[in-house]
């Protein structure tokens, strides 16, 4: 019996076949704990973008399943990540996702692992960062709103 995951289907469609590239390991679900990247590819440059680095327990349900899954958002026009949505109505685009490390469990201390992985996704994150890239993206857990930030960046503007 074959998935009949809906965004799934809407991403395999023959109006989108071509325009996403997902690592098959996540399909299958043999890769499924770690830290992931959404990949904005520009077929007339030859060019790859970091769009996006997220973790999850469960890259599968992270991308399809849910209402807070990438592409089911993606598919109701709700995603937030505008370099995303932008490469979806880009012909000259197309969104590739894979797996950029595994993250295995020791199972010894709750804490140790999930902050073992939150530090993997924020080393990733700092390398595309430095790259120029995935540029849209704010850590999970920020505590400074962006207008606050706006507010602090003209005050120190005014004191140099």
């Amino acid at each position: 019996m074959g998935n009949k995951n809906q965004a799934l289907s809407w991403i395999n469609s023959d109006y989108l076949r071509d325009k996403f590239v997902i690592e098959q390991e996540i399909i299958s679900k043999t890769k499924n704990r770690g830290i992931y990247g959404i990949f904005i590819y520009d077929r007339q440059r030859k060019e790859e973008y970091c769009a996006y680095i997220g973790r999850a327990v469960n890259i599968y349900k992270r991308f399809f399943a849910g209402e807070k899954a990438h592409f089911v958002k993606l598919r109701k026009n709700e995603h937030k990540n505008q370099k995303i949505c932008e490469a979806l109505i880009d012909i000259n685009k197309s969104i590739h996702v894979r797996v950029l490390e595994e993250v295995k469990f020791s199972y010894e201390n709750y804490n140790v692992d999930v902050q073992y992985m939150a530090s993997r996704e924020c080393f990733y994150i700092d390398k595309y960062q430095s790259l120029g890239q995935c540029l849209e993206q704010c850590p999970d857990g920020m505590n400074l709103k962006k207008s606050e930030w706006d507010k602090e960046k003209e005050q120190k503007g005014n004191t140099q």
